[in-house]
């Protein structure tokens, strides 16, 4: 780095005084000064694209571990650069281009790994269904098989330890003009563990049951797999429903389960995530837009500049 420093360098200065001989002034000082403009700004996208990125938390889908108007800054070389085929999906340009309709969903290219993401990674990923980049924790990773019931999550047959971060809402009874209604309160599982037993009597965490047509919820979801590259599922009429999209839009694939058809087995190419976020009742995460294709994910979070902390 530093002899490329030096070379351009000295490049710079040769280049200069060959210039300044044979233009006009005006145009010397245009090109002069629109290259002090151009070189920092394309220097920063290099490393915006290739090794570190920064990113802002919008929302409180991440509580009690990262916070609104926190950044976060991912390390992305080291679990493989995700390199975009396409100019609007660059760190730093996309937002000069508006949000328009996602036609294509195989967007990047993945460089070389050298360190695989893991459960409970906290991570920030491309949206599936806009340009914008959302930050959760993975929770399911390639081959696990997942399931919520009464909001506590099973990876593998085996209940997930919770984390003091996480958050759940609260129903408690209040009373206005004699009037008795429930209201609801966010508290993280610490917060919780310091209430009083009587005042904990007086709570009860907010469930939403599966309907009387067995459809999935926030608090009950599942039993899914997560595709790992390689792997066959079996897909059925209860399951064909939840793999559909990401194998017609990642795996560019068109699957049509007839009615005569009991069981047809699908063999996955590319690895999957199911990502939550830590703030379980205020989260738009996979329980809403379903699995995350690994060539989404732009790489970890290993440093926060705000009020949250890794956790």
């Amino acid at each position: 780095m530093i002899l490329l420093l030096v070379s351009d360098s000295v490049s710079i200065q040769f280049v200069s005084k060959l210039l300044k001989r044979r233009i006009h002034v005006n145009l010397f000082r245009l090109i002069k000064y629109s290259y002090c403009i151009i070189l920092p700004m394309a220097f920063a996208i290099f490393i915006r694209t290739f090794f570190f990125d920064i990113y802002f938390i919008p929302s409180s889908s991440m509580e009690n571990a990262l916070f609104r108007n926190d950044y976060v800054l991912i390390n992305k070389v080291l679990y493989g650069t995700k390199v975009p085929k396409c100019i609007q999906h660059i760190s730093g340009v996309k937002s000069l281009f508006k949000n328009e309709e996602i036609r294509n969903y195989n967007i990047y290219r993945p460089l070389k790994v050298f360190k695989f993401f893991k459960r409970e990674d906290i991570v920030v990923f491309k949206s599936v269904n806009s340009n914008k980049f959302i930050i959760k924790r993975i929770i399911g990773i390639p081959g696990d098989s997942l399931e919520i019931n009464d909001s506590k999550v099973s990876v593998n047959n085996n209940l997930l330890n919770e984390k003091s971060s996480y958050c759940y809402n609260y129903l408690f009874d209040s009373e206005i003009n004699t009037t008795q209604y429930s209201k609801i309160k966010t508290l993280s599982n610490a917060e919780f563990e310091n209430l009083s037993e009587s005042r904990k009597k007086n709570l009860q965490k907010h469930i939403i049951s599966k309907t009387t047509e067995d459809k999935w919820t926030r608090d009950n979801y599942g039993k899914i797999i997560v595709p790992k590259k390689g792997m066959t599922i079996i897909l059925n009429r209860e399951n064909f429903t939840f793999y559909k999209s990401i194998i017609r839009n990642y795996e560019e694939e068109e699957l049509y389960f007839s009615n005569d058809e009991a069981n047809l087995p699908y063999t996955f190419k590319y690895n999957y995530y199911f990502m939550l976020g830590d703030n379980r009742h205020n989260s738009m995460d996979s329980r809403s837009f379903g699995l995350i294709p690994e060539s989404y994910i732009q790489g970890k979070v290993f440093f926060v500049f705000g009020k949250g902390k890794m956790n």
